[in-house]
């Protein structure tokens, strides 16, 4: 199925109103959705909306909801996003902190119970597009852990994804490092599993602590379990983003004590700089560019076409997506299901 960006995006918005989303949070979510498609990621894209539904139908998204600034400190501010939509949330208390960067030089901003802020990619890119550097640490809570510790074998973590961006020179497309602390995602597990495709080698384990690449495992009777990427280095990583995010937004962490009500709750704690400092903006840039250079002169390993910098294979995905977005049997057949019992017009 091959449906233009702007069909793409009203009917992800219609989906969206149709549940009582308020327009301005739906055309938020809807152009977050979108552009995550465009950039490639198809686990983060309008292939979540069923998944939205269920989690419209179960209380467990406010449709409405909308961030607070609860704490202003000048260059701290905490914000509460009152179980509202991520994509909207998100973007709401980015761009407050954008602004006190302006105003300052630097931010530290968190942000608690936050449905799903969806690709935290999409944050980076609005900061560098800004002129600033985001450094961020999300944790996920409220529903079960699927993340096996280092050396364990049941889940006791979440994916906890880490977020670095930041502006390039010349024209290039941002830096942006946007990584689970996980092997795979857990939307990657579900979009592989849809699709019928294997998930990678060392990413999941059966309930039983075996390696599987069966993507479905992870969402049978008895689920397995994602593994940390890199072993006890993506563990350690998940371990620090629970305890920023967690604990310095006041919103709580995976342990058993707090809610699991089984729909992903965001925390996240964050860093914006501009990065011009008193080196000078033509020294930055000049370095940085030789550094980039540095990297692409680097002779390939076989089956390689070039080396890139993080950031690269985003903008190239939405160069190649020429306005229109591809979308896999299988997801198109859910949302197509889905929108019929919203009564919504499907596209062409």
């Amino acid at each position: 199925m091959k449906l233009s960006l702007e069909a793409a995006r009203a009917f992800a918005r219609n989906i969206l109103t149709a549940q009582n989303v308020p327009i301005d949070i739906a055309d938020d979510v809807a152009e977050h959705l979108v552009e995550a498609d465009r950039s490639g990621y198809t686990s983060h894209g309008i292939s979540i909306l069923p998944n939205y539904r269920r989690a419209i139908d179960g209380q467990s998204v406010n449709p409405a909801g909308r961030a607070e600034c609860v704490l202003d400190r000048g260059t701290l501010m905490v914000f509460d996003g009152h179980g509202g939509f991520g994509q909207h949330v998100g973007k709401t208390v980015m761009q407050q902190a954008i602004d006190r960067v302006r105003e300052h030089g630097h931010c530290i901003v968190t942000l608690r119970k936050s449905h799903h802020l969806g690709r935290m990619g999409h944050y980076g890119e609005m900061v560098a597009a800004a002129g600033l550097v985001l450094l961020s640490f999300t944790n996920v809570i409220n529903r079960p852990p699927v993340v096996a510790p280092y050396g364990g074998r049941v889940a006791r973590l979440t994916t906890n994804p880490l977020c670095f961006a930041g502006p390039m020179p010349n024209g290039r497309p941002p830096l942006v490092v946007d990584i689970a602390t996980s092997a795979i995602a857990i939307n990657k597990a579900r979009v592989l599993a849809e699709k019928g495709e294997p998930a990678p080698e060392h990413s999941i384990i059966d309930a039983d602590g075996n390696p599987t690449t069966d993507a479905s495992a992870m969402f049978g009777e008895r689920p397995g379990s994602l593994l940390p990427f890199g072993q006890h280095k993506g563990y350690a990583l998940g371990v620090v983003a629970e305890l920023l995010a967690g604990v310095l937004s006041g919103g709580g962490t995976i342990q058993p004590e707090n809610p699991r009500g089984g729909v992903a709750t965001n925390n996240l704690f964050a860093v914006l700089l501009n990065p011009e400092f008193d080196l000078g903006l033509n020294w930055e840039r000049g370095e940085v560019e030789a550094f980039i250079q540095y990297l692409h002169d680097t002779p390939t390993a076989p089956g390689h076409a070039q080396v890139q910098y993080p950031g690269e294979y985003e903008a190239a995905c939405r160069a190649a997506a020429d306005g229109y977005l591809e979308i896999n049997p299988n997801i198109w057949r859910n949302l197509e299901g889905l929108a019929r019992e919203l009564g919504v017009g499907v596209p062409a």
